[in-house]
Formats: structure tokens, sequence, C-alpha cells
């Protein structure tokens, strides 16, 4: 059984879409696979992950009472372990006493990149076990559950998290002026459950907030001009960075940028989307004197 899930970004909304504002999200050309060969036997798991072809991680679990037999990473197999459980609570038919299972996965990008190798993970893991994404989702994490929506997405969409659900909506985002726009790895990864768990533990429901990040996440898909897109990205930071507490990328780190610049997902680390006004030959220039060496343009990375 072969399965495979996309790579996910999140335009807009980070944080306030935990709160139930409506976000932009955006698939990547870049997922993970997954390869199950199931034999009869005695009961086994053989788990290896690959990243970009190297393996990074291995698992020996007997499939009973998910005992781990040996591993690379006791920390990483607890959490896997974790994930297989919430699969089997959802479908108890899962994973077979008399059934030897070999799974191999493999990472089309860097896990540092905060691309989604959890949450493709856990998308091709929902497919495996015959369990619905989200709600395997929100039985493993805290998070919003969008990442695990994008991995069997082929176009960007609106999510929107319910008391019962979610709802998500295509979106039409492949701007005309998209050859300004840029993906930038900052270099920082960041922690998304630890980020999410620290936003969750604050009561406040943050209403007018929302309501604005809800709207520019429509003015951002739709915006006609580059000048207008850069415009609703500066409103973003703005709320954001009163939310947080925490100064916008662009008077932190990017006060020269003859553009606009935000952070994707979690604030300090991981991916931005960056706006570029010079010559595209100078961009590189540009963030190499920033100690930045991996970016993307639109039409490498986003799934549109």
């Amino acid at each position: 059984m072969n399965f495979y899930s996309r790579g996910k970004l999140l335009i807009s909304g980070e944080y306030l879409v935990l709160k139930g504002a409506t976000s932009l999200a955006v698939p990547l050309t870049k997922g993970q696979t997954m390869k199950v060969d199931e034999t009869a036997g005695e009961g086994l798991l053989r788990w290896r992950s690959c990243e970009m072809g190297k393996e990074w991680f291995t698992l020996l679990m007997r499939n009973r009472f998910f005992e781990i037999v040996e591993t690379t990473d006791i920390g990483v197999a607890e959490t896997l372990i974790g994930w297989l459980k919430a699969a089997k609570r959802l479908n108890p038919g899962f994973l077979d006493q008399t059934i030897n299972y070999s799974v191999d996965t493999d990472l089309q990008f860097y896990r540092e990149w905060g691309f989604g190798s959890s949450s493709s993970l856990l998308a091709n893991l929902a497919e495996w076990s015959g369990t619905d994404p989200f709600k395997l989702s929100r039985k493993a994490t805290k998070g919003s559950g969008y990442d695990v929506i994008a991995a069997r997405k082929n176009e960007p969409f609106y999510f929107k998290l319910e008391k019962e659900g979610f709802v998500a909506e295509n979106a039409l985002f492949r701007p005309l002026f998209r050859n300004r726009l840029y993906f930038v790895y900052l270099g920082q990864k960041q922690n998304s459950q630890t980020s999410v768990e620290g936003f969750l533990e604050k009561r406040k429901q943050y209403r007018p907030e929302k309501r604005m990040i809800s709207e520019l996440s429509r003015l951002l898909a739709e915006a006609p001009s580059l000048k207008d897109f850069e415009y609703y990205m500066n409103e973003h930071n703005i709320i954001m960075s009163a939310v947080l507490k925490t100064p916008d990328l662009k008077s932190d780190r990017f006060a020269d940028l003859n553009g606009e610049i935000k952070p994707l997902g979690a604030w300090g680390g991981d991916f931005a989307m960056m706006t570029w006004n010079e010559e595209p030959e100078q961009i590189s220039t540009f963030l190499h004197n920033k100690g930045i060496s991996t970016y993307f343009t639109f039409d490498e990375l986003i799934k549109a």
C-alpha cells in the first residue's frame, strides 16, 4: 500500500485560527510518502522514517501492547505510538496482532522547515488506518487541524474551526504578481505544538482581532495588485504583533527590505512570506547578507 500527503503553509490567521478565525492555507508541491507492507506473523511493526531519502528514525514494536522492542529515538517513538494508539481508538480493527507490518516513510523536505512533517504523516496514517484525518489530528495534537486538511488538497483554501468540526472552502489564490512573492526559511525551527499550547492557555477570545484577521484572509487571497497585497500583509502583522506582544519581522530583522514580510505559522522561526520589489537576481544577495540561503518562489512551492 502506498500513500502520499502534501505539506502545508498557513498564509494568514496564525494562532487566531485556534480561536475560530478564518485562515488562508495552501498545500505544497512537496509532501511525504508512506509505503506499508503486510505479512502473516507474530504482530510486529517495523517502522523506518527517511528525510530526503536519508534514514533518521527506526522503531520495532509489538502491536498487541504497543511495546517498544528497539528504537533509535525514544521520544519520537513515544509520540508515534501515541498517534498509533489514537488511530486504534478510532478504528479498533487497526494493527492486527497476527500481521507483521513494515512501514517506510520519506519526507520530500527537511523537518526543520516546518512544512508539515507531522501533519503529512498523520494524514497518511489516517488513510492507512481507515480513520478520519481531522478526528485523528484532534486526538493526536492540539493544533487546529488545517494542516491535515491541506495534506489532501490540490489548491489553496480558507479554513475555519467550528464547535463540531471545521469548514474548508476553496480559495482562488494564484496572484498575477506571484513572481514577486518568495517563501524564505528563517533558520529557526519552532515547535508548533509548544506554540499552540502556549497560545491556548490564553483565555482571551480576541473577537475584534478574529473578525479583522478573517477579513484579511480573504483580502489577501483576492488582492488585485502587489501594492494591495503588501498593505494587507502589513495590517495582518500589526494585529498579530499586538496579540502576541512581539515585534514584527520587518521592524525586527528586515527594516531595509523594499517590500513586506510576514511569518507563516509560529512567529520567530520556520518560513516567512516576503514580497520583493527589486530585480529578481538581487534577492539571493539580500538574503545571503541576512544569513539566509533557503527560499522558494510561489510556483516552486505552492500547489495552486
